[in-house]
């Protein structure tokens, strides 16, 4: 039984890592006039039933917010907000911070903050710092292949098990940090489209771990940075099939020839046609 709660989680996580790419690839930047702005404001509360990103910003000010209006306000481009995040964010850091600020919300605040044009050092650092530490950590990814290369959700990796025991901690919880944990800190910052992230986002297309890779791989394709689809390219071709297919997502977002056929080369005709039929939203900036 718990070996097939951790298969279902791990297809969870893989799951959750497309339809958060969804999420980003579908979201509308700030708009300069008015028009633009309720058009936006309408397609983010549609998406995300917020009732209104008016709403989502008073439940900031009131300090009883969750993620999903973090990222609302992130994508519907509400810099009205800034004050308010910049409050929350400086709360949650305080010692005696109220129990009611999620401490998960810190990092999506500093996202949101950095994505609304928000330049304080303290939110890039903020996230900046928890990614490299995951790139640089060289956690393995956790799971077996076989010899199709594909996902064998009963059995963990040496190099896992290697890992856990370096640090004392049990293959469940190594597995947990791999798969959700440490990927989560590099699109947290991925997702800001920063281009101070760039150097980053490279390295880790280098690392031990598909779903770093992944989340990287979507960071550089919002940052449009062409000159990392041959980076891409190679890891796809490095990596096992199905772990393949969800690092080459990324280059469905790339407008390049390069790009475009070494997504339907190891993307699924399912996945990749769902995928540019997102890319073909007609939004303003289909990265933002």
């Amino acid at each position: 039984m718990a070996n097939k709660k951790k298969a279902n989680g791990f297809r969870s996580a893989i799951r959750e890592g497309f339809a958060l790419w969804v999420l980003c690839v579908m979201a509308i930047s700030a708009a300069h006039a008015q028009g633009e702005k309720t058009q936006a404001y309408r397609r983010v509360e549609e998406r995300f039933q917020i009732g209104s990103v008016a709403d989502a910003v008073k439940k900031v000010k009131q300090g009883k917010f969750s993620g999903v209006h973090v990222e609302a306000i992130a994508e519907a481009g509400a810099v009205e907000a800034i004050p308010a995040l910049e409050e929350q964010f400086a709360r949650s850091l305080e010692p005696n911070a109220s129990a009611e600020i999620d401490p998960g919300n810190k990092g999506k605040i500093a996202s949101a903050l950095v994505r609304l044009g928000d330049n304080g050092q303290v939110y890039w650092d903020f996230l900046e710092n928890p990614a490299r530490t995951a790139v640089e950590s060289g956690a393995p990814f956790p799971i077996r292949f076989d010899a199709q290369g594909k996902i064998m959700p009963y059995q963990y990796t040496p190099e896992l098990l290697e890992w856990a025991k370096s640090r004392s901690i049990s293959p469940e919880d190594a597995a947990q940090i791999a798969i959700y944990d440490m990927p989560g800190k590099v699109l947290l910052l991925a997702e800001t489209g920063d281009p101070r992230g760039l150097p980053l986002l490279r390295q880790a297309m280098s690392s031990p771990n598909y779903m770093i890779q992944a989340k990287a791989a979507k960071g550089l394709a919002k940052l449009q940075d062409k000159e990392s689809i041959p980076m891409i390219i190679g890891a796809c071709q490095r990596a096992p099939v199905d772990m393949a297919a969800v690092i080459a997502q990324a280059l469905i977002f790339f407008d390049d020839p390069q790009a475009q056929s070494a997504a339907e080369k190891y993307i699924p005709n399912d996945m990749l046609k769902a995928l540019r039929e997102v890319r073909h939203e007609p939004v303003t900036d289909p990265f933002q």
